[in-house]
Protein backbone atom coordinates (compact mmCIF):
# COMPACT_ATOMS: atom_id res chain seq x y z
CA UNK A 1 0.00 0.00 0.00
CA UNK A 2 2.89 2.77 0.78
CA UNK A 3 4.85 1.48 -2.18
CA UNK A 4 1.29 2.75 -4.17
CA UNK A 5 0.98 5.61 -2.34
CA UNK A 6 4.69 6.82 -3.23
CA UNK A 7 4.00 6.18 -7.05
CA UNK A 8 0.51 7.97 -6.96
CA UNK A 9 2.50 11.03 -5.20
CA UNK A 10 5.25 11.04 -7.88
CA UNK A 11 2.67 10.81 -10.97
CA UNK A 12 0.83 13.57 -9.11
CA UNK A 13 3.80 15.86 -8.73
CA UNK A 14 5.03 15.39 -12.41
CA UNK A 15 1.44 16.14 -13.85
CA UNK A 16 1.63 19.21 -11.35
CA UNK A 17 5.36 19.92 -12.71
CA UNK A 18 3.89 19.42 -15.98
CA UNK A 19 1.03 21.62 -15.87
CA UNK A 20 3.27 24.30 -13.97
CA UNK A 21 5.79 24.62 -16.93
CA UNK A 22 3.19 24.80 -19.85
CA UNK A 23 1.57 27.52 -18.02
CA UNK A 24 4.34 29.59 -17.91
CA UNK A 25 5.78 29.03 -21.13
CA UNK A 26 2.50 30.12 -22.34
CA UNK A 27 2.70 34.09 -23.93
CA UNK A 28 2.23 36.25 -21.36
CA UNK A 29 1.04 33.29 -18.98
CA UNK A 30 -2.36 33.23 -20.69
CA UNK A 31 -3.96 29.96 -21.73
CA UNK A 32 -2.28 28.94 -25.08
CA UNK A 33 -4.95 27.96 -28.02
CA UNK A 34 -4.87 24.86 -29.79
CA UNK A 35 -2.95 24.87 -32.79
CA UNK A 36 -2.37 22.66 -35.87
CA UNK A 37 1.48 22.65 -36.29
CA UNK A 38 0.57 23.37 -40.20
CA UNK A 39 2.56 25.71 -42.00
CA UNK A 40 2.19 29.53 -42.42
CA UNK A 41 3.02 31.75 -44.78
CA UNK A 42 3.45 35.65 -43.14
CA UNK A 43 4.21 38.74 -45.07
CA UNK A 44 7.31 40.54 -43.47
CA UNK A 45 7.84 43.87 -44.44
CA UNK A 46 10.19 47.04 -43.05
CA UNK A 47 7.39 48.96 -41.60
CA UNK A 48 6.67 49.95 -38.16
CA UNK A 49 3.51 47.82 -38.02
CA UNK A 50 5.53 44.72 -38.99
CA UNK A 51 8.51 45.35 -36.94
CA UNK A 52 6.89 42.30 -34.34
CA UNK A 53 7.07 39.64 -36.60
CA UNK A 54 10.27 39.56 -37.57
CA UNK A 55 11.33 40.71 -33.41
CA UNK A 56 9.06 37.60 -32.47
CA UNK A 57 10.51 35.36 -35.53
CA UNK A 58 14.12 35.94 -34.08
CA UNK A 59 13.23 35.56 -30.63
CA UNK A 60 11.39 32.02 -31.31
CA UNK A 61 7.80 33.51 -30.02
CA UNK A 62 6.06 31.56 -33.05
CA UNK A 63 7.69 28.20 -32.55
CA UNK A 64 7.00 28.35 -28.54
CA UNK A 65 3.09 29.31 -29.63
CA UNK A 66 3.11 26.10 -31.38
CA UNK A 67 3.36 27.97 -34.79
CA UNK A 68 5.10 26.89 -38.18
CA UNK A 69 5.96 29.83 -39.72
CA UNK A 70 7.37 30.55 -43.03
CA UNK A 71 8.71 34.19 -43.41
CA UNK A 72 7.95 35.58 -47.38
CA UNK A 73 9.51 39.14 -48.07
CA UNK A 74 7.04 41.75 -48.91
CA UNK A 75 9.38 44.54 -49.56
CA UNK A 76 9.76 45.12 -52.90
CA UNK A 77 6.28 44.97 -54.35
CA UNK A 78 3.71 46.18 -51.16
CA UNK A 79 0.73 45.73 -53.93
CA UNK A 80 2.39 42.36 -55.23
CA UNK A 81 2.13 41.17 -52.08
CA UNK A 82 -1.15 41.79 -51.58
CA UNK A 83 -2.55 40.10 -54.74
CA UNK A 84 -0.47 36.62 -53.12
CA UNK A 85 -2.13 36.80 -50.20
CA UNK A 86 -5.68 37.31 -52.15
CA UNK A 87 -4.43 34.46 -54.61
CA UNK A 88 -3.98 31.98 -51.79
CA UNK A 89 -0.12 32.13 -52.10
CA UNK A 90 0.55 33.76 -48.55
CA UNK A 91 -1.54 32.90 -45.35
CA UNK A 92 -1.49 35.95 -43.26
CA UNK A 93 -0.24 39.97 -44.74
CA UNK A 94 -0.32 43.57 -43.15
CA UNK A 95 -2.89 45.59 -45.27
CA UNK A 96 -4.01 48.79 -45.25
CA UNK A 97 -7.62 48.78 -44.23
CA UNK A 98 -8.11 50.55 -47.25
CA UNK A 99 -6.96 48.19 -49.15
CA UNK A 100 -8.67 45.89 -47.70
CA UNK A 101 -12.24 46.85 -48.02
CA UNK A 102 -10.92 47.28 -52.21
CA UNK A 103 -9.97 43.67 -52.11
CA UNK A 104 -13.03 42.70 -50.23
CA UNK A 105 -14.98 44.53 -53.02
CA UNK A 106 -13.92 43.16 -55.96
CA UNK A 107 -14.56 39.87 -54.63
CA UNK A 108 -12.08 38.41 -51.99
CA UNK A 109 -12.68 37.90 -48.62
CA UNK A 110 -10.40 39.33 -46.29
CA UNK A 111 -10.80 39.68 -42.59
CA UNK A 112 -8.78 42.04 -39.98
CA UNK A 113 -8.14 40.86 -37.13
CA UNK A 114 -5.49 43.47 -35.28
CA UNK A 115 -5.41 46.57 -35.62
CA UNK A 116 -1.28 46.74 -35.45
CA UNK A 117 -0.50 50.25 -36.26
CA UNK A 118 -2.08 54.34 -37.23
CA UNK A 119 0.03 56.37 -39.64
CA UNK A 120 1.35 59.33 -38.00
CA UNK A 121 3.12 60.72 -40.85
CA UNK A 122 4.15 58.05 -42.76
CA UNK A 123 2.38 59.03 -45.82
CA UNK A 124 2.70 62.39 -47.20
CA UNK A 125 2.64 64.61 -50.29
CA UNK A 126 5.69 66.06 -51.16
CA UNK A 127 5.74 69.05 -53.68
CA UNK A 128 8.64 71.10 -55.80
CA UNK A 129 10.35 73.55 -53.29
CA UNK A 130 8.46 76.37 -55.49
CA UNK A 131 5.30 75.05 -54.61
CA UNK A 132 4.10 76.09 -50.70
CA UNK A 133 1.06 75.24 -50.17
CA UNK A 134 -1.72 72.36 -51.01
CA UNK A 135 -3.93 74.98 -52.30
CA UNK A 136 -0.89 75.74 -54.96
CA UNK A 137 -1.15 72.24 -56.44
CA UNK A 138 -4.49 73.79 -58.48
CA UNK A 139 -3.62 72.72 -62.23
CA UNK A 140 0.09 70.81 -60.86
CA UNK A 141 0.68 67.28 -62.02
CA UNK A 142 0.72 64.99 -58.97
CA UNK A 143 1.87 61.60 -59.19
CA UNK A 144 -0.15 59.02 -57.21
CA UNK A 145 -0.56 55.50 -57.67
CA UNK A 146 -4.18 54.90 -58.83
CA UNK A 147 -7.36 53.82 -56.46
CA UNK A 148 -4.59 53.22 -53.35
CA UNK A 149 -4.80 54.04 -50.42
CA UNK A 150 -2.48 56.77 -50.87
CA UNK A 151 -5.06 58.62 -53.16
CA UNK A 152 -7.82 58.47 -50.64
CA UNK A 153 -5.22 60.33 -48.40
CA UNK A 154 -4.19 62.70 -51.19
CA UNK A 155 -8.31 63.59 -51.97
CA UNK A 156 -8.44 63.89 -48.48
CA UNK A 157 -5.64 66.80 -48.00
CA UNK A 158 -7.16 68.64 -51.73
CA UNK A 159 -10.61 67.98 -50.12
CA UNK A 160 -9.51 69.75 -46.52
CA UNK A 161 -7.72 73.28 -48.30
CA UNK A 162 -10.63 73.39 -50.88
CA UNK A 163 -9.48 71.32 -53.86
CA UNK A 164 -10.39 68.30 -55.56
CA UNK A 165 -9.23 65.65 -57.57
CA UNK A 166 -10.53 68.08 -60.73
CA UNK A 167 -8.49 70.55 -59.76
CA UNK A 168 -5.20 68.84 -60.30
CA UNK A 169 -4.01 66.42 -63.08
CA UNK A 170 -2.85 63.27 -61.81
CA UNK A 171 -0.43 60.47 -63.33
CA UNK A 172 -0.18 57.36 -61.92
CA UNK A 173 2.72 55.78 -60.47
CA UNK A 174 3.23 52.90 -58.25
CA UNK A 175 4.20 53.87 -54.57
CA UNK A 176 7.77 52.35 -54.54
CA UNK A 177 9.02 54.02 -57.76
CA UNK A 178 7.22 57.59 -56.54
CA UNK A 179 10.94 59.70 -55.44
CA UNK A 180 12.46 58.19 -58.89
CA UNK A 181 9.18 59.67 -60.81
CA UNK A 182 9.67 62.66 -59.19
CA UNK A 183 13.58 63.02 -59.89
CA UNK A 184 12.90 62.69 -63.48
CA UNK A 185 11.15 66.24 -63.35
CA UNK A 186 7.63 65.77 -65.05
CA UNK A 187 5.59 66.07 -61.51
CA UNK A 188 4.96 68.75 -59.60
CA UNK A 189 4.27 66.45 -56.51
CA UNK A 190 4.03 62.78 -55.40
CA UNK A 191 1.09 61.14 -52.98
CA UNK A 192 3.31 58.52 -51.35
CA UNK A 193 4.60 56.65 -47.81
CA UNK A 194 8.03 56.34 -46.07
CA UNK A 195 10.48 55.55 -46.64
CA UNK A 196 9.87 57.25 -50.11
CA UNK A 197 8.58 60.19 -48.99
CA UNK A 198 11.89 61.38 -46.97
CA UNK A 199 14.14 60.00 -50.57
CA UNK A 200 11.53 62.50 -52.58
CA UNK A 201 13.09 65.04 -49.92
CA UNK A 202 16.54 64.83 -49.49
CA UNK A 203 17.44 63.34 -52.60
CA UNK A 204 15.28 65.73 -54.96
CA UNK A 205 14.61 68.47 -52.55
CA UNK A 206 10.98 67.98 -52.29
CA UNK A 207 8.76 70.02 -49.75
CA UNK A 208 6.57 68.51 -47.43
CA UNK A 209 3.14 69.78 -47.96
CA UNK A 210 0.79 67.50 -45.43
CA UNK A 211 1.28 63.99 -43.75
CA UNK A 212 -0.70 61.95 -41.99
CA UNK A 213 0.11 63.34 -38.80
CA UNK A 214 -2.12 66.21 -40.06
CA UNK A 215 -5.27 63.80 -39.54
CA UNK A 216 -5.12 60.91 -36.30
CA UNK A 217 -6.19 57.62 -37.88
CA UNK A 218 -6.77 58.17 -41.70
CA UNK A 219 -4.62 55.30 -42.55
CA UNK A 220 -5.40 52.55 -40.46
CA UNK A 221 -3.01 49.24 -41.14
CA UNK A 222 -3.43 45.72 -39.56
CA UNK A 223 -2.93 42.08 -40.00
CA UNK A 224 -5.35 40.25 -42.43
CA UNK A 225 -6.62 36.44 -42.74
CA UNK A 226 -8.73 34.85 -45.51
CA UNK A 227 -11.85 34.09 -43.56
CA UNK A 228 -11.55 30.13 -44.63
CA UNK A 229 -8.20 30.22 -42.71
CA UNK A 230 -9.97 31.73 -39.57
CA UNK A 231 -12.92 29.21 -40.00
CA UNK A 232 -10.33 26.48 -40.17
CA UNK A 233 -7.52 27.18 -37.95
CA UNK A 234 -8.85 29.79 -35.20
CA UNK A 235 -6.42 28.14 -32.66
CA UNK A 236 -3.35 29.17 -35.22
CA UNK A 237 -5.01 32.96 -35.39
CA UNK A 238 -5.45 32.84 -31.44
CA UNK A 239 -1.99 32.14 -30.93
CA UNK A 240 -0.69 34.77 -33.96
CA UNK A 241 -2.65 37.46 -32.07
CA UNK A 242 -1.08 36.47 -28.31
CA UNK A 243 2.48 36.34 -30.15
CA UNK A 244 1.67 39.98 -31.34
CA UNK A 245 0.84 41.22 -28.16
CA UNK A 246 3.94 39.92 -26.27
CA UNK A 247 6.08 41.00 -29.13
CA UNK A 248 4.76 44.38 -29.33
CA UNK A 249 4.92 44.82 -25.45
CA UNK A 250 8.67 43.81 -25.74
CA UNK A 251 8.59 46.91 -28.24
CA UNK A 252 7.39 49.11 -25.53
CA UNK A 253 9.29 47.95 -23.04
CA UNK A 254 12.58 47.30 -24.96
CA UNK A 255 12.79 49.95 -27.88
CA UNK A 256 16.58 49.90 -27.98
CA UNK A 257 16.92 46.02 -28.18
CA UNK A 258 14.00 46.05 -30.70
CA UNK A 259 15.24 48.56 -32.86
CA UNK A 260 18.25 46.98 -33.17
CA UNK A 261 17.02 43.75 -34.31
CA UNK A 262 15.34 45.53 -37.30
CA UNK A 263 18.15 47.85 -37.67
CA UNK A 264 20.15 44.28 -38.19
CA UNK A 265 17.70 42.89 -40.68
CA UNK A 266 17.60 46.08 -42.90
CA UNK A 267 20.97 47.23 -42.61
CA UNK A 268 20.01 50.81 -41.26
CA UNK A 269 20.27 52.36 -37.96
CA UNK A 270 18.51 51.81 -34.66
CA UNK A 271 17.65 55.52 -34.85
CA UNK A 272 16.22 55.46 -38.16
CA UNK A 273 13.61 52.40 -37.21
CA UNK A 274 13.05 54.58 -33.93
CA UNK A 275 12.29 57.64 -36.14
CA UNK A 276 10.12 55.63 -38.52
CA UNK A 277 8.30 54.34 -35.76
CA UNK A 278 7.34 57.66 -34.62
CA UNK A 279 6.21 58.42 -38.13
CA UNK A 280 3.82 55.05 -38.04
CA UNK A 281 2.57 54.62 -34.43
CA UNK A 282 2.72 51.33 -33.04
CA UNK A 283 -0.37 50.52 -31.53
CA UNK A 284 -1.54 48.53 -27.91
CA UNK A 285 -3.70 45.87 -27.15
CA UNK A 286 -5.75 48.50 -25.13
CA UNK A 287 -5.72 50.64 -28.18
CA UNK A 288 -7.01 48.21 -30.02
CA UNK A 289 -9.87 47.85 -28.13
CA UNK A 290 -10.91 51.56 -29.23
CA UNK A 291 -10.11 51.39 -32.65
CA UNK A 292 -12.30 48.14 -33.31
CA UNK A 293 -15.41 50.12 -31.47
CA UNK A 294 -17.75 51.28 -33.11
CA UNK A 295 -18.14 54.64 -33.99
CA UNK A 296 -18.32 57.84 -36.60
CA UNK A 297 -15.08 59.26 -36.42
CA UNK A 298 -11.50 58.30 -37.72
CA UNK A 299 -10.73 56.61 -34.00
CA UNK A 300 -13.06 53.92 -34.77
CA UNK A 301 -11.95 51.29 -37.98
CA UNK A 302 -15.51 51.57 -38.74
CA UNK A 303 -15.71 55.58 -38.40
CA UNK A 304 -12.64 54.90 -41.11
CA UNK A 305 -14.00 52.15 -43.28
CA UNK A 306 -16.91 54.33 -43.60
CA UNK A 307 -15.10 57.82 -45.28
CA UNK A 308 -13.10 54.51 -47.33
CA UNK A 309 -16.44 53.32 -48.84
CA UNK A 310 -17.43 57.05 -49.87
CA UNK A 311 -14.58 57.52 -51.69
CA UNK A 312 -14.42 54.32 -53.61
CA UNK A 313 -18.01 54.96 -54.54
CA UNK A 314 -16.72 58.33 -55.38
CA UNK A 315 -14.54 57.16 -58.11
CA UNK A 316 -16.80 54.65 -59.25
CA UNK A 317 -14.90 51.52 -57.66
CA UNK A 318 -17.81 50.38 -55.60
CA UNK A 319 -21.17 50.82 -55.81
CA UNK A 320 -22.50 50.30 -52.30
CA UNK A 321 -21.08 50.32 -48.79
CA UNK A 322 -19.68 47.39 -47.24
CA UNK A 323 -20.54 46.34 -43.83
CA UNK A 324 -17.63 46.97 -42.02
CA UNK A 325 -18.93 43.96 -39.56
CA UNK A 326 -17.90 41.42 -42.34
CA UNK A 327 -14.32 42.74 -42.33
CA UNK A 328 -13.09 43.75 -38.92
CA UNK A 329 -12.90 41.07 -36.66
CA UNK A 330 -12.22 41.67 -32.66
CA UNK A 331 -12.73 38.33 -31.68
CA UNK A 332 -9.37 37.46 -31.24
CA UNK A 333 -8.36 40.57 -29.55
CA UNK A 334 -10.95 39.77 -26.97
CA UNK A 335 -10.25 36.64 -26.09
CA UNK A 336 -6.85 37.56 -25.96
CA UNK A 337 -7.86 40.01 -22.96
CA UNK A 338 -10.15 38.21 -21.18
CA UNK A 339 -7.63 35.49 -20.50
CA UNK A 340 -5.03 37.93 -19.52
CA UNK A 341 -8.05 38.68 -17.48
CA UNK A 342 -7.99 35.60 -15.70
CA UNK A 343 -4.52 35.02 -15.44
CA UNK A 344 -3.51 34.02 -11.85
CA UNK A 345 -2.11 37.48 -9.94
Amino acid sequence: MLKKLIVASVVVSALLFTVLAWWLSAPNGEEGPNTTGLPMKIVRRYWPGTYWIEIADKKGWFREAGLNVELVDGNPDYCGSLQDMVDGKVDVNGFSLFDVISYNAAGADLVLVINCDISSGSEAIVARPSIETITDLRGKTIGVASNSYTEYILDFALNRYGLSSADVIKVAITDEKAAEEFGKGALDAIATWEPVVSEAIEKWSGRKLFDTSEASGLSPNGQVFHRSFIEARPGDVQAYVNVWHKATRYIKEHPHEAFAIIADIYSVTPSEVAAFERLDRVLSLRENHTTFSYGAGFESLHGSARKMNDFLIDKGVIVEHLDSTQFLDATFINTLSHSLRRRPQ
